[in-house]
């Protein structure tokens, strides 16, 4: 069992984010320094953020798209009630927009704590930056 906890990153994150705040509290480490290396951290897992992609349109989602806006307005609660999926599309394409923000604005961050000297790190970040700011777009 503790060979399988060893392997799972939410361990590993854990105690690495126990560690430099234990660092920072007691003094070892600057504030500036808690920053940069919670930056570099963030890099080093580059790899596990991804672009998701918005869900697909289920067919009542175009259905609905269809009405004008004065036969919305008109809609009462039981028709989402009656049509689940209708809201439950929209929220999720909420959410999916909201994680792909956040995950363009951190590494937005990680750029600003990164020395410029490092150009490997700024360069790492930059394609991953451009990448999601070309799928948000579509």
């Amino acid at each position: 069992m503790e060979g399988i906890e060893k392997a799972l990153p939410q361990t590993q994150n854990a105690k690495m984010a126990k560690m430099i705040i234990k660092q920072l509290k007691s003094g070892e480490i600057t504030l500036e320094e808690y920053l940069m290396k919670c930056a570099y951290w963030g890099v080093k897992t580059l790899e596990d953020i991804y672009y998701k992609s918005l869900p697909t349109k289920p067919l009542e989602v175009f259905e609905y798209e269809q009405l004008s806006n004065w036969k919305r307005q008109k809609l009462t609660q039981q028709f989402y009630v009656d049509n689940p999926g209708i809201m439950k599309y929209y929220e999720e394409r909420r959410r999916v927009k909201r994680i792909n923000k956040t995950n363009l604005l951190n590494m937005g961050i990680y750029k600003k704590y990164i020395p410029e000297s490092d150009t490997k790190a700024h360069e790492k970040l930059d394609k991953k930056i451009t990448d999601f700011r070309l799928n948000m777009e579509e």
